[in-house]
């Protein structure tokens, strides 16, 4: 039984070793590197949903996304936008080394049904791609089948006219009816999305916690976008909760670490929270996003300590791919073993096993209970080393000194072991 999962599991990585493509240049000239795919060395995309107003904002707002951790700003959802404030926009972003993705009506899908959308897309392209902050173009949230050849479009439009920047298109979860989607299957929508399309990333909204229950797919949804996105060679990522508004409660710190430490380990190369700026309050009951009236609030200090752990995390996955998913209760992943781990107690653990295709392989737990920590007893392969713990307070790979691995509620710890190449065999799958 061993040796056909192991089979399997060889099988799982020659494909996933094609997966990994990463969207920002690294921390040292992100203000010069536009969004995009490419090596799997470039860190883990962070971004949100709802920038500051335009009009609000300026170099204190600036250096406040820039100390909680984010790499690229999202547009803003009021206040409106044009190119001469985009512009100001993304003069004030460059400042303070981050990037951008800017929204204008002229590469709006709904623009396609006018005749002069090619030259007003054109044009628009032309005031903005020359700026090093620019990071991507806004084109659509939440498209059914009946946008996509409009919005394949406008994508191969923007990417005619800036190849090297990101046309971003955000995709709907899977509790959406596939009637509403406009296909006969959730699966089939992403297929249909990908096929007609051709995006540059797989992104996709999923908030899980209700006020009255929370949603039951949320595996199943990230297992159908990370299977799509390795059968297509893309990168994926997943837009999380971050304020109550509508069905949902207001997420716990623990909450929002279960939901983006879940995404790493099913191999996402970004997270992107709702929402930075809390929209109107009329809009949803919108409230308590990261910044709200211009000031603070609780979330925002929660991300900022995330995106810290989040950023070393990824950094410490650079050059790796994504082979498998696992979990110790058999029912959201494959069944150990599963790398060098035969199994693991104490609790419900979720496990992505990682390899760099040269003798490394790096598996991230995440205790799947978001309100109790655990502690994850390891059962190693016998051929197997002890692996090495990343510390992401100091960014260092420490040796391990027991097997036995704390983590809080919704935390992750990340194990690498370096193999000789006489065991990697056996230890990768062989």
């Amino acid at each position: 039984m061993r040796g056909g999962r192991r089979a399997a599991g060889r099988r799982v990585q020659v494909v996933a070793a094609l997966a990994l493509a990463t969207l920002a240049g690294c921390a040292a000239t992100r203000a010069t590197t536009p969004v995009r795919s490419g090596s799997a060395s470039a860190p883990f995309l962070v971004t949100f949903w709802c920038g500051p107003p335009l009009d609000e904002f300026d170099d204190a707002h600036a250096a406040e996304v820039a100390a909680a951790g984010f790499t690229v700003m999202g547009p803003p959802c009021t206040g409106g936008f044009d190119g001469p404030r985009n512009l100001r926009m993304l003069d004030v972003a460059q400042r303070h080394g981050l990037l951008a993705i800017v929204s204008d009506h002229r590469f709006d899908r709904a623009q396609v049904r006018s005749p002069d959308w090619p030259d007003a897309l054109n044009a628009a392209v032309a005031e903005y791609r020359a700026h090093p902050a620019l990071g991507g173009y806004f084109v659509i949230d939440e498209p059914v089948v009946k946008d996509f050849a409009d919005v394949a479009a406008v994508v191969g439009a923007l990417r005619a006219a800036d190849p090297t920047r990101l046309a971003y298109v955000n995709l709907l979860p899977d509790y959406i009816p596939p009637d509403a989607l406009g296909a006969p299957t959730y699966r089939d929508y992403v297929d249909q999305f990908v096929s007609t399309v051709h995006p540059q990333l797989l992104s996709y909204d999923y908030y899980p916690f209700g006020t009255e229950k929370d949603r039951s797919t949320f595996f199943v949804n990230l297992g159908t976008i990370r299977a799509a996105a390795l059968a297509n060679d893309l990168p994926f990522m997943l837009i999380v909760l971050a304020m109550p508004h509508g069905p949902y409660r207001d997420p716990s710190e623990a909450e929002l670490a279960w939901q983006t430490h879940h995404a790493l380990a099913y191999g996402a190369r970004g997270v992107s929270y709702y929402t930075y700026w809390t929209p109107s309050k009329d809009q949803w009951k919108s409230q308590y996003g990261l910044i709200e009236d211009g000031r603070p609030t609780l979330h925002y200090f929660q991300v900022a300590r995330l995106n810290r752990e989040l950023r070393a995390l990824a950094s410490a996955l650079d050059g790796f791919f994504s082979i498998a998913v696992a979990d110790s209760a058999g029912t959201i992943g494959i069944p150990f073993p599963i790398g060098p781990i035969d199994g693991i107690d104490g609790g419900q653990i979720t496990v992505g096993l990682f390899g760099d295709g040269a003798g490394r392989l790096a598996a991230l737990l995440v205790n799947r209970d978001y309100r109790y920590g655990v502690t994850a007893q390891l059962h190693l392969h016998a051929a197997a080393p002890p692996p090495l713990q990343f510390d992401a307070d100091t960014n260092a790979w420490l040796p391990s000194t027991t097997l036995a691995i704390p983590l809080a509620p919704g935390g992750a710890r990340l194990l690498r072991w370096d193999p000789a190449p006489a065991t990697h065999a056996a230890l990768s799958g062989g």
